[in-house]
């Protein structure tokens, strides 16, 4: 019975964020992760050698956590949360399947949809750290949201 659940669980979460892998293609393919590593963002990640990156769809079952090494690209990513993360250098980003299509038009920017009874956008991680990536943040948050929307 228990090895009829974990296959379960698994065919769900293959299905469940079936563009991860364009979502790290687009954003591999981008500025955002020079601008990244010239902020000294991409090498602050507590000594393991990659930063996690946490991404849930609320009200779906859409999770995703990508890594994201010292030159600041995606270079590995999971379906579902498997890392114990640690706020002190990584990040999870939550929101509705609406907010990150809203996300995905680049209209707004993180502040915004961070804000309280305005955006969707729930955010745990180094928030000072964040505030000073601001411009690779917006960046970040279009491309998860454009993948999220295509679902």
């Amino acid at each position: 019975m228990e090895k009829i659940i974990t296959l379960l669980f698994t065919l769900l979460s293959f299905s469940a964020f079936a563009s991860l892998d364009k979502l790290a293609s687009d954003y591999n393919a981008g500025p955002t992760a020079a601008e990244l590593v010239a902020s000294g963002w991409a090498g602050n990640d507590g000594g393991k050698g990659f930063k996690v990156l946490q991404i849930v769809v609320e009200g779906t079952d859409m999770t995703a956590e990508l890594h994201l090494d010292g030159t600041g690209k995606i270079v590995k990513y999971n379906r579902g949360l498997p890392t114990k993360v640690n706020f002190d250098f990584d990040y999870k980003m939550t929101s509705t399947k609406d907010g990150w299509a809203e996300m995905a038009t680049g209209k707004n920017g993180p502040m915004y949809h961070m804000t309280p009874f305005v955006g969707s956008l729930s955010f745990e991680g180094p928030m000072k750290e964040a505030m000073g990536n601001m411009g690779p943040f917006a960046q970040f948050l279009v491309v998860i949201g454009t993948n999220v929307a295509a679902e």
